[in-house]
């Protein structure tokens, strides 16, 4: 019971942490960057990344470990449908952390890197599509908790 109650915890608070770091990215970033939140920016990059890494870890841990044991989760498509939205959250965050990790020389000198429109908008349209897609997790995970459509 112990190992379940943290698991859980962890999973959960995780999922918090995920989902305030990639709003913060897209706050930033929508309302522009400057010199003063450059590096916020890239910092709820790195804490975006950290939370996704405990997710995984915790989530894991709670289809392996657990009350319900993998043969539950292997065999609920709620659960396969989930992983794959993790991993194209995961793809899909490929892209603004390249741009980030890209700019690390130039602010550490103390320079904000020049944004042109189009880096603009494509970033944004992936931080958005991040978003929705985080938010269709809570959804899967009910469905997957459940057993919703596994039969008896």
């Amino acid at each position: 019971m112990f190992w379940s109650v943290l698991w859980a915890s962890v999973h959960y608070l995780s999922i918090l942490m995920l989902f305030g770091c990639l709003y913060g990215e897209l706050l930033l970033w929508r309302t522009g960057i400057n010199e003063r939140n450059v590096r916020t920016l890239l910092w709820l990059d790195i804490g975006y990344g950290l939370s996704a890494l405990f997710v995984l870890v915790s989530g894991l841990a709670r289809a392996g470990w657990t009350e319900k044991g993998l043969d539950f989760y292997m065999a609920n498509p709620w659960f396969h449908g989930k992983v794959t939205v993790f991993v194209l959250i995961a793809l899909l965050s490929l892209y603004p952390t390249k741009v980030f990790m890209g700019w690390r020389k130039q602010v550490k000198a103390g320079h904000v890197p020049e944004i042109d429109p189009r880096l603009q908008k494509n970033l944004r349209g992936v931080l958005v599509a991040e978003i929705h897609l985080v938010t269709l997790m809570p959804v899967l995970g009910a469905l997957m908790a459940r057993g919703v459509g596994m039969g008896s």
